[in-house]
């Protein structure tokens, strides 16, 4: 369950063909002709503005910071879009430009080291009693993410608030499905096991005297990782913790209780405006450049990875702070906090100073509940960040410029060369409807390597949908539709389909029989008695 509404992937995928008709040689008759590339732009600021505001914020920690990632991301998928080979995978690899943006800034040396993290967005509707229920739950699940490491905590945040699938976030962490699945797989059941030592800590003392002794002595604060094993073991033995976790545990629910961060009102405006103003071509250009080099397959190659080929330094290796006590991480009132640890681009949590926390019915989001303050940890492996007031690139004031459209100051592209498996061309077949049918069935095979295709459109009252990947010379068939009532004659319609095809269909619908009354039932009869 996402914080933020459901995304229909098909509505991407137009998006994204239209994001690249300018770009693409195989995009033109298949990018919807309603909407030029600017206009998908907005379209796709609208729908994901919000939700990948949020994860730049847990990469970054500042707001403006995490507002300016999201601005030069946005111009990359602008700029790049017609590098990627597959549109079907565009909200990952939106996120994926994200995240490489992100990354960048964090490695860069003038980083602020004093940050102003975005406002929660708040639920209004809440009262005094519930804002305190909240607090406590956000303490609870703050003490669990302890347990588990940054690269866990960022997969399980794209999977289980931004819902994304596991190949996905494997897509957007620079690995492959299987990797993923693993990764979602184990973090998901780390977390479950930490929600339940926790919870049952809490909450299960009274009920069990032997929680209770295994407790004994620990605060509310996040249990030291020897505690909770010893206590996932009990839980495994005792019929009542046992009955207590699966009770009250739900991972999914449980995180939506973690603070998304508010997008900036003026962030959509200030995209567009840099994106179509004739005078701000230069700001397209360097966000463009940015974002490359891209692989074989049009994703963005890990800002590490880039860093390394280009020889620039890697991103610093950050150290996590360490609780004196128990030698625990400490965790931001944010959802995740994630910084590059090293140059594989793997992530950890980054500590910040919190103060005692606040009254939990005034501000939920508050301080860190669980620990005493902290200072943040410095690079090890490079100087210190100079505190900067500004992000890393400029970006343009909101109120400078009105955004007035102008899809021919779009960035130029540079799309590499393709390597490895070459991908394949989609053929189609036209087919007629019989006489007295409703459907047909129209054949779509992969002609000289794999093709990811699917359903784009349909035109003359037709209906159809599907899509998939095709292996070479595999064929698939989509079922198509006429409507029930049709005028008497012949008709014809088509059905588009991505990467690249239309398929023509034709059908016939008979001339209605004239009804029967009394005068024609006279005249046959008096036909049928003529000699």
């Amino acid at each position: 369950m996402s914080p933020w509404p459901s995304l229909d992937r098909g509505d991407d995928l137009r998006l994204a063909l239209a994001l690249a008709a300018d770009d693409r040689d195989d995009a033109g008759d298949d990018a919807p002709r309603d909407l030029d590339p600017t206009e998908a732009l907005a379209q796709v600021v609208d729908r994901y503005a919000a939700r990948l505001y949020d994860y730049a914020h847990a990469l970054l920690r500042d707001q403006e910071a995490a507002a300016a990632a999201l601005h030069d991301a946005f111009l990359q998928a602008y700029a790049h879009a017609g590098v990627l080979r597959e549109p079907v995978r565009f909200r990952s690899w939106l996120y994926a430009l994200v995240r490489n943006e992100c990354l960048r800034r964090r490695a860069a040396p003038d980083f602020p080291t004093e940050r102003r993290e975005a406002p929660e967005v708040e639920d209004v509707f809440l009262d005094a009693p519930e804002r305190a229920q909240r607090f406590e739950l956000r303490r609870l699940v703050h003490g669990a993410l302890t347990a588990l490491r940054g690269t866990e905590r960022e997969a399980l945040d794209l999977l289980l608030r931004h819902g994304l699938e596991a190949a996905e976030v494997g897509a957007v962490l620079g690995m492959d499905a299987r990797q993923a699945a693993d990764l979602t797989s184990a973090a998901r059941q780390r977390l479950d096991d930490a929600l339940a030592a926790a919870l049952v800590a809490r909450e299960g003392r009274e009920a069990c005297p032997q929680a209770a002794e295994l407790v004994e002595g620990e605060d509310d604060g996040p249990l030291p990782p020897a505690t909770a094993r010893r206590l996932l073991r009990h839980i495994s033995h005792c019929a009542t913790c046992t009955e207590l976790r699966y009770r009250r545990v739900s991972t999914v629910r449980l995180l939506q209780v973690l603070p998304v961060a508010l997008l900036p009102s003026e962030l959509p405006t200030r995209v567009m405006a840099t994106a179509t103003a004739p005078g701000r071509a230069h700001l397209r250009a360097d966000a463009a450049r940015r974002a490359e080099p891209f692989d074989e397959a049009g994703w963005p190659v890990p800002a590490a990875r880039a860093h390394k080929r280009g020889g620039h330094r890697p991103a610093p290796r950050l150290l996590p702070a360490v609780a004196a006590a128990g030698g625990l991480l400490l965790i931001v009132t944010g959802a995740f906090a994630l910084t590059p640890l090293g140059p594989d681009g793997r992530t950890g949590a980054v500590p910040k100073s919190s103060g005692a926390p606040r009254d939990p019915s005034s501000s939920p989001s508050s301080g860190d509940p669980s620990s005493s303050p902290s200072d943040e940890s410095s690079p090890s492996e490079s100087p210190s960040p100079e505190p900067s007031a500004t992000p890393t690139a400029p970006t343009p004031s909101p109120s400078s410029t009105s955004p007035t459209p102008s899809p021919s100051a779009r960035p130029s592209r540079r799309s590499p060369t393709p390597r490895g498996t070459p991908t394949g061309r989609l053929a189609v077949q036209d087919c007629t409807i019989p006489e007295g049918q409703l459907s047909c069935p129209v054949s779509v095979s992969a002609v000289g390597g794999p093709v990811t295709w699917s359903v784009t459109g349909t035109s003359g009252g037709l209906s159809a949908s599907g899509g998939g990947r095709l292996a070479a010379g595999a064929t698939a068939s989509v079922t198509v539709s006429r409507p029930e009532n049709c005028p008497p004659g012949s008709h014809s319609g088509s059905v588009s389909f991505a990467p690249s095809g239309s398929a023509t269909v034709t059908w016939t619908c008979p001339a209605q029989e004239p009804p029967d009354d009394g005068g024609s039932q006279a005249g046959a009869q008096e036909a049928a008695a003529r000699p």
